[in-house]
């Protein structure tokens, strides 16, 4: 896929921004708005264009985009480092595919958002090259493989409260249960339990949907935690859950013989779910969000920068 700027070519700062997060071995074409307005129709098809909002006002970018939507296999988006675009829902109602606001360009931009945006319009019927090779199965990865994969990282909520309720010892029992029921739970979702700490547990699933879609299991889970927790783990008293998902990248070892397993996606989806998912909530990294069905999608808000990547949250449900 081709990737293009119209803006201003001088501006570096947005150019090599825009750069670091293409994917490898991509390069970025810069067209000034004039020369652009009269070659869109040669340039633009089968071509990722982002529209430079400092160069051009908000009225611009919507005729534009809805030029661009007519041409075969062409998606856009809009940069808008300095936040002149009042209505950044207008974008996508007119078919954008990506909207890069201030925030975003505050840390390098990661390149996963750019593979969601492109997955998320392959979805919608775009014609567009995947944006990882197909995932050949668990049991085909060899050893120190480097692997795509979305991670789940998941929990019992609660576990102080739990520890005081229930004690240490029926505590550890309903960890260890908790780790057990993951395996059938995931393998409905083409994933397997990795990593099994005391807290929780690290799952992975392929890149894209192998069966259910793994963020719609983890809402179900939620929503019938009343059910579960007295059927399935015989606890009288409430009990919940939290998740989050990222998306990146990983040296496989099979589950058992991860010790020295060292990746930055890795340290990234313990610390979000260690440290900012709350009691039954859903946190959904940018890099993921294309692992959000459409029809979920208005249940989740975004959050901002945890460690400065983008994520959302998905909305509480009262008991």
């Amino acid at each position: 896929m081709k990737y293009l700027l119209c803006g201003d070519p001088d501006d570096r700062k947005l150019v090599q921004a825009l750069e670091r997060g293409l994917p490898p071995g991509s390069s970025l074409e810069v067209i000034p708005p004039a020369s652009f307005a009269r070659n869109w129709k040669k340039k633009a098809p089968g071509a990722f264009v982002w529209l430079d909002a400092t160069c051009l006002d908000e009225g611009r970018v919507l005729e534009l985009g809805e030029r661009l939507r007519s041409l075969d296999a062409c998606l856009w988006g809009v940069a808008d480092r300095k936040g002149v675009i009042s209505d950044p829902a207008a974008l996508f109602f007119a078919g954008g595919a990506d909207y890069l606001g201030p925030a975003l360009f505050r840390s390098p931009l990661d390149p996963g958002r750019l593979q969601a945006a492109l997955h998320h319009a392959g979805l919608g019927g775009g014609a567009i090259e995947e944006a990882h090779p197909p995932f050949p199965g668990w049991p085909a990865l060899a050893r120190d493989d480097e692997v795509q994969v979305r991670f789940c990282y998941a929990a019992l909520s609660g576990q102080k409260e739990l520890r005081e309720r229930i004690g240490e010892k029926r505590l550890d029992k309903l960890r260890e249960d908790f780790a057990s029921f993951l395996g059938p739970w995931s393998a409905e979702c083409g994933g397997i339990v990795w990593i099994k700490e005391t807290a929780g547990c690290l799952v992975l699933f392929p890149p894209d949907d192998e069966g259910m879609n793994p963020v719609l299991a983890a809402f179900r889970l939620i929503l019938d935690r009343a059910i579960i927790g007295y059927e399935v783990f015989h606890l009288e008293i409430p009990l919940s859950f939290h998740f989050a998902f990222h998306a990146g990248k990983t040296m496989w070892r099979p589950p058992g013989s991860t010790g020295t397993v060292v990746s930055d996606d890795v340290n990234f989806v313990f610390h979000l779910g260690t440290k900012a998912a709350a009691d039954g909530e859903i946190l959904v990294s940018n890099s993921a969000s294309h692992s959000i069905p459409e029809y979920l999608r208005d249940l989740f808000v975004e959050q901002g920068d945890f460690e400065g990547r983008p994520f959302a949250a998905s909305k509480r449900f009262k008991d």
